[in-house]
């Protein structure tokens, strides 16, 4: 798949646009979630948006291991596009800066070539890896359906009906007693006993009526 753009939306979906066999642009919107290795393979792109928009965090560093850790709290990278062909291939990063002021400055880094000896970027080819990565989990998520999973809570309906089965016990009196414990809980939870058998409906407090006639 030759992917030319991608970007990771304000709702963490992807939007990506690749060419078919027919050279046609095709974009699609996700609707799922992008996974976390997605998002860890922008992240390797920061470095390099710091290096080529001249951020302060770069100054006097040559090496992408010199920059700090905290790039990664105050840069992210949301998109890129590849453009150019043979030796001219290179991309052009998009991403922000998070200001201490709450604000965000937004960043575009200059097209930056990968393989072209005119190319001043020492990093071009790490650069490219780390596009090529990105690459990699956006065809996932369009084709394998990478997507991050969303633990959800099972729906619970409180007007219907749960059975809760009690063993019978011997001795009237602790039966009894016993019963008349399943009872409140019925009461509690408004749900249908069944104890030997049988079903026992809850009751109703008179408080709960006055309250829904109130209401």
């Amino acid at each position: 798949m030759n992917i030319t753009k991608a970007k990771i939306t304000k709702a963490n979906t992807l939007v990506a646009t690749f060419k078919n066999e027919n050279e046609d642009n095709v974009t699609v919107e996700g609707k799922n979630l992008i996974h976390k290795d997605l998002r860890a393979a922008f992240d390797e792109l920061i470095p390099h948006l710091t290096f080529l928009c001249e951020q302060k965090e770069a100054d006097g560093k040559d090496s992408i291991d010199e920059l700090p850790e905290e790039i990664f709290s105050t840069f992210e990278v949301t998109g890129y596009t590849i453009g150019g062909s043979d030796d001219n291939t290179g991309v052009t990063l998009v991403g922000k800066r998070f200001l201490k002021s709450k604000k965000v400055l937004n960043l575009i880094a200059p097209f930056t070539m990968f393989n072209n000896e005119n190319e001043e970027y020492e990093h071009a080819f790490e650069l490219q890896q780390a596009i090529d990565a990105c690459n990699y989990e956006v065809e996932q998520y369009l084709t394998a359906k990478k997507w991050a999973v969303v633990q959800q809570e099972l729906p619970f309906d409180e007007s219907a009906p749960t059975d809760i089965v009690a063993d019978p016990v011997e001795g009237a009196a602790f039966e009894e007693e016993a019963n008349e414990f399943l009872k409140q809980v019925a009461e509690q939870t408004g749900t249908t006993l069944i104890v030997n058998g049988k079903k026992v409906k809850p009751r109703h407090s008179r408080s709960k009526k006055v309250k829904e006639t109130a209401a």
